[in-house]
């Protein structure tokens, strides 16, 4: 009977062990969980930070003429569309958007180096004319984010 006893106070010691050991690794798992979500957060700010402040100078190179109609419309339509925009944003940058919509089928980086001069010519007159169409309307959009430059560290929904 004390053997009997005894074997029972030693499994009911084993158990409690275990299901000790095993509430430590969820308690540990929890806490690594959470740490995790942090960093993600974290990264997931700076992100949105450094998209809001390339938007920011590209549309201020727009604004002083340093960088063309078209580059700054499909530098800015890239990073835009990184961003979780309301429905009133993606209407207010709209020809920012058709800029790169209309040019997403010109050639660049190396592939535009090895056109012709002919087609080089081409393109560029097919930009020219995009500009002179659409200049106004993204130089519009460009002085408004100058005016109300995108935060730092918003994290949701962006009302511009």
């Amino acid at each position: 009977m004390l053997y009997l006893g005894l074997t029972g106070v030693v499994v009911v010691i084993a158990l409690f062990v275990v299901a000790w050991r095993l509430w430590r690794r969820v308690w540990q798992n929890e806490a690594d969980l959470k740490a995790r979500q942090k960093e993600v957060e974290a990264n997931e700010i700076k992100r949105l930070d450094h998209i809001h402040q390339s938007i920011n100078v590209i549309a201020a190179a727009l604004i002083d003429d340093q960088v063309r109609v078209a580059e700054a419309g499909i530098r800015m339509a890239v990073l835009l569309d990184n961003l979780p925009l309301s429905c009133d944003s993606k209407h207010r940058f709209a020809a920012i958007f058709e800029v790169y919509n209309r040019t997403q089928h010109i050639p660049t980086h190396t592939a535009w180096n090895e056109l012709d001069k002919k087609q080089r010519r081409a393109y560029e007159q097919e930009l020219f004319a995009l500009e002179s169409e659409l200049g106004e309307q993204v130089k519009e959009a460009a002085r408004y984010i100058k005016e109300n430059p995108f935060g730092i560290g918003q994290p949701h929904e962006v009302t511009h």
